[in-house]
């Protein structure tokens, strides 16, 4: 079966020259030059792979890379982007650095198909996946790639259900720090995670607070049924 590439980008004549090349390797390619035009064809191409140029300033990797996951899920996505921008990384599966050779960037698509086809350990709590090799975590049809602390900080949370897991406990396990007195990018991390795991990251139901403690997972369908308990120093 062929593999289905689906590329975006702005500059016609970047998606001139790679849609004939992954041609010749017999895959099946599909490219647009708008964010708008690839939200409307990607969910009806149902493509194994997506390759973003983001190189351009008028395509914003970040939305559109979160755009994407709404719609395609948890589709492995690599990010063409500048030297030094970061835009959209935390989205993407894998990036490459402009400029760039075809070699690379098939070396690159090479990678990606391994990595699906190897779909790592996984840790799934209530209706949350984390992925331990490739540090994502999904949730229905949205999947979030994590920075390592994001990581680690979830992982702690879900292989603690229903435990109350105070600062202290998370500064030393996460931060690998017995300082406490400012805890401020604990509370910055979790902030973030609620925007990726939430419904709605002021009303949460997975991370909650227990004041002047610190922080508690709960598995949304078992609430009523756990017992919190709370995590040793």
């Amino acid at each position: 079966m062929s593999l289905k590439v689906f590329l975006i980008g702005k500059d016609a004549s970047t998606l001139s020259s790679l849609k004939p090349s992954f041609e010749k390797k017999g895959y099946i390619v599909s490219a647009v030059h708008s964010r708008k035009k690839a939200l409307e064809q990607v969910g009806a191409d149902k493509p194994d792979l997506i390759i973003l140029d983001a190189t351009s300033p008028r395509l914003d990797g970040e939305r559109t890379c979160k755009a994407l996951r709404q719609e395609v899920g948890d589709v492995p996505i690599i990010l063409i982007h500048e030297e030094g921008s970061d835009s959209g990384q935390a989205e993407a599966d894998f990036y490459l650095a402009a400029p760039f050779t075809f070699r690379k960037l098939a070396n690159c698509v090479k990678r990606v198909v391994q990595s699906s086809e190897q779909s790592g350990e996984t840790l799934q709590v209530g209706g949350l996946i984390l992925n331990l090799d490739r540090r994502s975590v999904t949730r229905g049809k949205k999947k979030h790639q994590l920075t390592p602390k994001q990581f680690e900080l979830l992982e702690a949370f879900m292989r603690n259900p229903g435990k109350v897991l105070s600062r202290k406990f998370l500064m030393k396990n996460v931060w690998e720090t017995d300082y406490l007195g400012d805890t401020r990018t604990l509370d910055v991390h979790v902030r973030w995670l609620r925007e990726k795991i939430e419904e709605d990251p002021s009303s949460p139901v997975y991370l909650c607070t227990v004041r002047s403690v610190g922080y508690r997972f709960d598995v949304p369908e078992q609430v009523s049924g756990v017992e919190p308990g709370a995590a040793e120093d």
